[in-house]
């Protein structure tokens, strides 16, 4: 005589949705709406092409690079100084022909959290920077 096993439904029983009084986050909608905890647009909202744009400011070059108008052809290598308060350090630099955007600081102050610590440590007196 055959085993005869009893089979349980896969899902004997339905997961309760939880509904929770919610507010859209769309800039100027506030719509109060019905839904799941994790819902954060309401249902005009929830399409991504009805929502209002974010567009990233675009800074310019010039504050975190310096602009070098040139007319060289061929690769040169300058030498320049930082203009970091305090440092004063030379730095080479390969001027590329059709390129005008080059880096302003030395390498240790390319980062804009090194030139502030640079800056709040040096001291006016003395003309050098206190470490």
């Amino acid at each position: 005589m055959g085993r005869i096993l009893m089979r349980l439904p896969y899902r004997a029983y339905k997961k309760r949705r939880i509904e929770k009084l919610r507010i859209c986050h769309e800039p100027g909608c506030g719509k109060e709406f019905y839904g799941p905890p994790i819902a954060k647009y309401c249902d005009f909202h929830r399409d991504i092409r009805n929502r209002v744009r974010k567009r990233k400011k675009i800074s310019d070059p010039s504050v975190e690079n310096m602009l070098f108008d040139h007319s060289f052809r061929e690769v040169i290598e300058i030498e320049f100084t930082c203009p970091v308060i305090g440092c004063g350090r030379k730095f080479i630099i390969k001027i590329y022909p059709k390129q005008l955007i080059y880096p302003k600081f030395c390498e240790e102050h390319r980062s804009a959290y090194r030139r502030r610590i640079t800056e709040v440590n040096y001291h006016p007196l003395k003309g050098v920077a206190c470490n």
